[in-house]
């Protein structure tokens, strides 16, 4: 350990040293000793723990894992515990001796008195046994005399009795003369002197050694440390071959000492003290854990002494229901004999049973317990220890307590043979005993745990202790470690972070001293920026930028942690996005990081190195927004398209809380509903109320079924607390309780799919409550976005929908009273009914008295009749008067009505919404979470695209969100990559921005191009512009991804064009922005004058100059070569102004090699060149001297360039196609840009096809300017035939007929044709399979290769014949070698093919048998072959055939025009009309006419259709009624007259 007296400060740290001599080594070179690796911990390890615990295991790992040992001391303490051990024994013995003399005298005087006794107790029982007998009768009588004997009566008794039995069985048969002989033996022994060799003197010593011997011996402190000072002595000579670097202390771990203060005192001392003490420790489940291990390894001695134990108790309690036995059965007899005696039946359950049962009982109760007895009388006899605990037994239990160890050890010992085991399993089994079950992991709850219990908390009572005289040493560090649920893995690696973390950075809280330090770290830099600012001197405009904020900038410049303004603790535990604040910050390793709550800091504080990025850079989580607005303001429209756009979820709030409650309800819940169910119950009690159905009725039975649909749902439907609550805030806008929120909103945030992939989070938080629920659980989201919009939209939006339901529910309504009002008629008519029965049921009842009475009584019957109708139908008026229409539209709400009250309604909802999202915008501020405001008045489409303009460049640079990146100058980037402070990055000098747009040429840097350098972890970038060192540092992420810039190729082009096209000015560019050597002809001679006038070359320019003659282009081009070879040419390229311009330049430019890669011709108009020297002579920056730029002057050298570059065109695209043609005529950056697109592409295509032959892969050499020779050189096997087409379809495709590369690769050394791109792809992938050896099908030989030939070669040929008689091999195989397949050839398309022709009757049929002649050569015709036809004239013809031959095709194309167009000229019949319309048809399609006759008619055409149009225009436009003028089509007058026009005029007139 380092100390703070000899402290030393370094690059803004402090390092505290051990000594004066490691402080001076430190000072004068420190970055050895702070480069990686870091030194390991010297190992000074003392572990303790208790038994079992895992202590020698993990000693055994940590030495391994440090290349250390084992520092045992058990084994280091063996010679001196067997020194101790021979001393305590001698010590042990001489005073054993002593005390056994005397005891043994004392025992022998002790014998003899107590057989004298004995011999006395024998003379007396003879005389008292009569006295006994008597006694015993009369306790017979008195117990007889007094009917029931109690129960401890007879016990004492029975007690007695057992008494006077064992005294008998032990003294009944010693007689009066062995007593005597052994007086006088006792007397002789006790006469003779007792020495040391006496058995029983040897016996008591052996027996306290014994004892003695099985204490731990304990040895002082200071041996342990003495033993200990010496191995480590011996360690430290061997350290250093540990392992290379080892130190020379250290590299120990001691087992096995003691956990007492003695013993750390007495390290303490000697100053060997431990830099970690490590203390294994189970104190979960009160060390259920450690009581499990010492039970296991115990198992056996434990499960013996637990058998024993819970025997003795079975046998106890098998001994008690004996006696409970005999007492019953003594009883019984008693009883039973006096009921005998006396005459009188036995009373109770007992007494009831007939003698001969009471004797069966009896009997069979002593039957057992005597087999009981017996058995376990010899089961004990063979088992020591399951004996019956007797008072001997007890007697010698305490006075012995010492031995009583010792007496179960052995008991064990003599347990395990097998026979005993079986024995004692029989026994037990037999008593029914088992061991207490336990769980797997646990142990027994039984008292023999106890000792194993004493030793752990002897142990903890030893550390409570030590612990603290541990800790006043400030050099040592104590770990302790709960061994539960540790593996041995676990436990060294907890050893390790301890052993460690006093060599590991320290967080502490913010406090004054750090803000000063960050101010004078500021000023500082800002001095420095100001120093550096004045040295360097910078010619272009600054950019004026706004003042910052003292703040702002501090916050800027200061160096975050890994999580930036985020709290790690949060990001660690949820992976949420919690922001911090800088009341809760901390430090740790030099940099800032902020907490939401103290605790958090706390536990950041605890173990930092939990919550920081170590390999990688931590993960950031996904994206997570709330959408929040009023109701009305296109939230969710937006949400839902937003979620698409990002492939992330869509949550609706309200919407999970319809989808939770209708999972019980099964209907959506809400204050639309409920009014909905109001209305309905409303309406079902008026009809009950109106009336009472009559039972059995069709009205009864239609709302009793309506009742019992609607009873069930709200008999059943029972929700819980927590769906009561959604419902009631759905309902009535109550807030949800915590624990309702609990079960919905963590699981956004936690719980897969959302947790890894996001979402868009639709209307929540609604309120304050909810926006502090997520503030307390830490469920922030990453932006929280504000849809404003103003009262009036919302009106405008939500008012149509409201109004329409609000129609819908009118119209319901209306329906619904409707139905009422039918029910309550039909209700009525069944009362009526039932009613007038009744009334005609008593009507007759009373005619039926009537007529029983005598004639004279009854009234006129008529009259009677006619008076009851009349009352029938008033008491039926009476009872169902009709009511009256109640249900009036009165009272309804009128439509104006309801748009005013709908309207309040959405001011009153947009109100409290509006309140709403201010609370929770001002409680989301409180902790920080960014919010951005939107206004939603436009259409929402218009909405979603600002939406996702605002929130772009989260999305984008999301990933990138804990990356940290830092401008600095470029002086300073390059003195820290110099001293390897900072290395440079994979892209060295590219500009990451350009190469990921495409850039392929290697910037340029020199003083006028201004670099701006960036660090980003431990690497530098370069950047050519502040724009693109700005979008970097937003997401470097998206940069650092891409591949490493290829290798640098050099570009080699030339711009030719005609003056002022613009190519001076671009290859100026060239050289300016990328290095490139621009070289014109003049360029090239004058460097050779200027560096080289000496040379004959420099003499022989100046000869021809000097005459004033044009140098010769023999020199020029040696110049230009000269040229070539600087520098520059070969590593970044040359641009070569206006050169070649002549064929004979070109061919000097083939014979020296120089063969641009690209050359561009700037093609522009005589009109704009013109146009463009009076602009440049109007143009202030024009050269004093005069310029050869006259009209004239360009005309000449315009019309001069014109008829050469076709030539210099031609070449070069024939031989190298490198030609590219651009239009000039745009303006300078186009054509920069242009001229720059394409230069890149073909220096991309060259870097690829280098890098793919450097990998030994097929690479395309499209575009690489092979010649024709050098490709007919370098052919692979396959010459200018396909070899994809060749092996996958075995195909012969002569790629030969076209002189483009477009399709060529190379591979191997050898070039390829292919026929086609498809075909490119699958030899660039895998070229390996389509050439030798692995090639399925070889190429044929040169003389099996079919060769096309012209017309001209075939006639050279003669005499050869053509095969098949000059019939199409290709045709009549593809027609099934039918007799209508044999088509003659045409001598056009003739192939030589094994030395025999063969015509076709197409370039189609020719090149079908080129790919595959094996399959059309070999034919055969056959017998009948059809007649040669000879040419006939068309004039020759027949009328009919001349028509066929001749007209038919026209004829049918203008009959079929006919058909569809079916013309009527007015005035004129059909027929005439279709005869006119073919003339015409004819006449303007005549492909032998010339093309004024065919226009001419073409217009006569089209003025007849339009002519015929007019009738069926009419047609449709003329109605019967008339029409004013100004109603009518406006060109409906004009074509009417036209129409009328037409009466009588020929058609072929027009």
């Amino acid at each position: 350990m380092g100390s703070p007296d000899l402290a030393v400060s370094f690059l803004g740290k402090m390092y505290t040293l051990s000594s004066e001599e490691a402080l001076k080594k430190f000072m004068l070179n420190p970055r050895p000793f702070l480069l990686p690796p870091m030194p390991l911990p010297p190992c000074k390890v003392l572990v303790i723990g208790p038994p079992l615990s895992g202590r020698s295991t993990l000693c055994e790992a940590i030495a391994n894992y440090y290349t250390g040992k084992v520092l045992d001391m058990d084994i280091l303490l063996k010679g001196h515990l067997e020194e101790a051990r021979s001393a305590l024994i001698e010590q042990i013995r001489a005073e054993a001796t002593a005390a056994a003399i005397a005891k043994v005298k004392e025992k022998i005087e002790m014998e003899r008195l107590f057989r004298e006794q004995v011999a006395l107790s024998a003379q007396e029982a003879s005389n008292d046994k009569e006295l006994e007998d008597f006694e015993e009768s009369s306790h017979i009588d008195e117990r007889s005399s007094s009917g029931q004997p109690s129960a401890s009566a007879s016990r004492s008794q029975r007690a007695a009795t057992m008494e006077s039995t064992i005294t008998e069985e032990e003294y009944g048969d010693f007689s009066t003369s062995q007593m005597e002989e052994q007086t006088d033996s006792s007397l002789q022994t006790l006469d003779s002197n007792i020495t040391p060799d006496h058995p029983e003197v040897q016996d008591i010593v052996d027996k306290a050694i014994e004892v003695a011997l099985q204490s731990p011996i304990l040895l002082p402190p200071e041996i342990y440390v003495t033993a200990l000072e010496e191995a480590i002595i011996e360690l430290t000579k061997t350290n250093k071959d540990r392992f290379l670097g080892a130190p020379l202390n250290g590299g120990w771990v001691v087992d096995n000492f003691p956990p007492s203060t003695e013993h750390w005192t007495a390290l303490n001392e000697k100053g060997l003290l431990p830099d970690i003490l490590i203390c294994l420790k189970n104190t979960k489940q009160n060390g259920k854990c450690l009581i499990n291990r010492l039970y296991v390894a115990n198992k056996d001695e434990l499960d013996a002494k637990i058998l024993k134990r819970l025997t003795d108790e079975a046998l106890k309690r098998k001994q008690e229901e004996e006696e409970t036995r005999k007492e019953l059965q003594e009883m019984l007899r008693l009883e039973a004999g006096e009921s005998v005696g006396e005459g009188e039946a036995p009373t109770g359950s007992l007494e009831e049973l007939p003698l001969s049962e009471q004797d069966q009982m009896e009997q069979s109760l002593d039957s057992a317990a005597s087999e009981g007895k017996t058995k376990s009388k010899e089961s004990l006899a063979s088992q020591p220890f399951l004996s019956i605990p007797s008072e001997s037994s007890e007697q010698q239990t305490r006075t012995e307590p010492e031995s009583k160890e010792h007496s179960e050890s052995e008991g064990i010992t003599e347990l395990q043979s097998s026979e005993q085991l079986q024995e004692t399993k029989d026994i037990v089994s037999e008593l029914g005993v088992t061991l207490p079950e336990f769980p797997e992991d646990g142990f027994p709850d039984v008292p023999e745990i106890e000792p194993l219990k004493n030793k752990i908390s002897l142990f903890m009572n030893l550390w409570q202790k030590l612990e603290p005289v541990v800790s006043e040493t400030s050099l040592v560090q104590v770990a302790d470690i709960e061994i539960e649920g540790q593996t041995p893995e676990i436990l060294l690696d907890l050893c390790d972070r301890a052993m460690k973390r006093p060599l590991k950075h320290h967080g502490w809280e913010i406090a004054q001293e750090d803000e000063d330090e960050e101010q004078d770290d500021l000023q500082a830099e800002a001095e420095a920026l100001a120093e550096e600012e004045e040295e360097e001197e910078d010619d272009d405009e600054v950019e004026e930028e706004e003042e910052e904020d003292e703040e702002k900038a501090a916050e800027r410049k200061r160096h975050m942690g890994d999580t930036k303004h985020f709290c790690p603790v949060i990001l660690k535990e949820n992976f949420i996005l919690c922001p911090g604040s800088y009341e809760n910050g901390a430090k740790y390793q030099d940099k800032y990081y902020y907490f939401s709550t103290p605790e958090n800091r706390e536990k950041f504080l605890e173990n930092p190195e939990v919550y920081v990025s170590h390999n990688e850079p931590l993960k950031v989580p996904p994206l997570r927004v709330c959408l929040l607005g009023s109701h009305g303001s296109g939230k969710t429209v937006c949400a839902r398209w937003l979620a698409n756009k990002l492939g992330i979820f869509h949550i609706q709030f309200e919407e999970r809380l319809q989808e939770l409650i209708m999972l019980k309800t099964g209907v959506r819940v809400g204050p639309e509903t409920e009014e909905e169910d109001e209305e309905e119950a409303a309406a079902v009690q008026e009809v009950g109320e109106s009336s009472t159905p009559i039972p059995g009725s069709a009205t009864e039975m239609d709302i009793t079924s309506e009742e019992e649909k609607r009873s069930p749902e709200q008999k059943e439907l029972q929700l819980t607390d927590e769906e009561e609550a959604i419902k009631a805030n759905l309902v009535e806008n109550e807030p949800l309780p915590p624990e309702v929120l609990d079960n919905i909103v963590p699981e956004w945030w936690t719980k897969e799919p959302f947790r890894s992939t996001g979402f868009i989070l639709d209307g929540f938080p609604r309120t304050v409550d909810e926006a502090i629920y997520l503030a307390e659980h830490g469920l922030c989201p990453d932006i929280v976005v504000y849809l404003e919009v103003e009262e009036d939209d919302v009106s405008d939006r939500l008012l149509p929908t409201l109004l329409q339901k609000w129609q819908e529910k009118q119209n319901q309504k209306k329906e619904k009273k409707q139905k009422i009002k039918e029910q309550r008629a039909k209700m009525r008519e069944d009362q009526i009914i039932k009613r007038k029965t009744e009334l005609l049921a008593m009507q007759a009842k009373r005619k039926q008295n009537a007529a029983a009475k005598p004639q004279s009584e009854v009234p006129d019957e008529d009259d009677e009749d006619e008076d009851e109708d009349d009352d029938i139908e008033a008491i039926l008026e009476e009872e169902f008067a009709k009511e009256e229409d109640d249900m009036d539209d009165e009272d309804e709400e009128q439509e104006s009505e309801a748009i005013e009250r709908l309207k309040t309604e959405i001011a009153e909802k947009f109100e409290a919404d509006l309140n709403n999202i201010q609370a929770v915008q001002e409680e989301l501020d409180k902790i920080l979470v960014p919010q951005i405001t939107i206004g939603s008045k436009r259409k929402p489409r218009i909405v979603c695209y600002q939406l996702y303009k605002r929130l772009k460049d989260l999305v984008e640079n999301h990933e990138s969100l804990f990356e940290k990146c830092y401008p600095l100058s470029v002086s300073l980037a390059h003195k820290m990559i110099a001293l390897s402070y900072k290395h440079p990055s994979n892209f060295g000098e590219w500009d990451p921005i350009k190469l990921s747009e495409g850039e392929t040429i290697k910037p340029y840097q020199n003083p006028d191009t201004p670099t701006f350098p960036v660090i980003h972890r431990n690497s530098i970038y370069f950047f050519s512009s502040k724009e693109n060192r700005d979008k970097f540092m937003t997401n470097p992420i998206k940069y650092i991804r891409q591949p490493k810039p290829k290798p640098t190729v050099p570009v080699k082009i030339a711009i030719v064009g005609p003056p002022k096209s613009g190519k001076t000015t671009v290859a100026k560019k060239f050289a300016s922005v990328y290095g490139l050597k621009r070289l014109s002809m003049g360029d090239a001679i004058r460097m050779i004058l200027n560096d080289q006038p000496d040379t004959e070359l420099a003499l022989m320019l100046k000869w021809h100059l000097h005459k004033g003659l044009t140098a010769p282009d023999e020199l020029a081009i040696q110049a230009l070569d000269i040229a070539l070879m600087d520098n520059v040419c070969s590593t970044a390229g040359f641009v070569i102004d206006g050169y070649p311009v002549t064929r004979k330049q070109v061919n000097l430019l083939e014979y020296m090699k120089i063969i641009p890669v690209k050359i561009f011709e700037m093609q522009i108009d005589s009109r704009e060149v013109i146009r463009r020297a009076l602009l440049d002579k109007q143009s202030p920056d024009r050269p004093p001297y005069p310029l050869h730029d006259s009209s004239q002057i360009l005309s000449i050298k315009n019309s001069c360039y014109k008829t050469q570059v076709e030539e210099i065109r031609a070449y070069y695209e024939e031989q190298h196609q490198n030609w590219y043609v651009i239009d000039a005529s745009h303006s300078k950056w186009w054509n920069w840009n242009k001229v720059l697109e394409e230069t890149q592409m073909i220096t991309k295509q060259i870097q690829f096809y280098l890098e793919r032959i450097r990998q030994g892969k097929a690479a395309s050499i499209a575009d690489l300017c092979i010649t024709p020779q050098e490709l007919l050189s370098r052919l692979g096997e396959f010459g200018q035939y396909c070899p994809v087409s060749l092996a996958e379809k075995g195909e012969l495709v002569d790629c030969s007929v076209t002189p483009s590369l477009k399709f060529a690769a190379e591979f191997r050394g050898h070039y390829y044709k292919m026929a086609g791109q498809e075909e490119l792809d699958k030899f660039l992938n895998t070229p390996e399979l389509y050439v030798p050896p692995l090639a399925p099908h070889p190429l044929p030989l040169p003389s099996k290769l079919p060769k096309k030939l012209t017309a001209a070669e075939v006639k050279a040929l003669f005499p050869m014949q053509a095969e098949m008689q000059g019939y199409c091999p290709v045709t009549y195989l593809e027609g099934k070698q039918r007799y209508e397949a044999l088509v003659p050839g045409n001598t056009e398309y003739a192939v030589l093919y094994c030395k025999r022709l063969y015509i076709f009757e197409s370039e189609e049929k020719l090149q079908k048998f080129m790919r595959l002649p094996e399959k059309y050569w070999k034919q055969t015709l056959p017998h009948k072959l059809p007649p040669k036809k000879e040419p006939v004239l068309l004039t020759g013809l027949p009328l009919t055939g001349y028509l066929e031959q001749g007209v038919a095709t026209a004829l049918i194309k203008a009959m079929n025009e006919v058909g569809c167009l079916k013309p009527k000229f007015p005035f004129l019949s059909v027929k005439k009309s279709a005869l006119l319309f073919i003339a015409y048809h004819l006449k303007a399609y005549n492909p032998k006419s010339s093309d004024y006759v065919r226009k001419k008619y073409k217009r006569k055409l089209d003025r007849f259709i339009d002519n015929c149009e007019l009738i069926p225009y009419l047609g449709t436009k003329m109605t019967k009624k008339y029409k004013e003028p100004q109603n009518r089509p406006i060109d409906f007058d004009h074509k009417l007259q036209t129409f009328l026009s037409l009466r009588g005029v020929d058609p072929a007139s027009l």
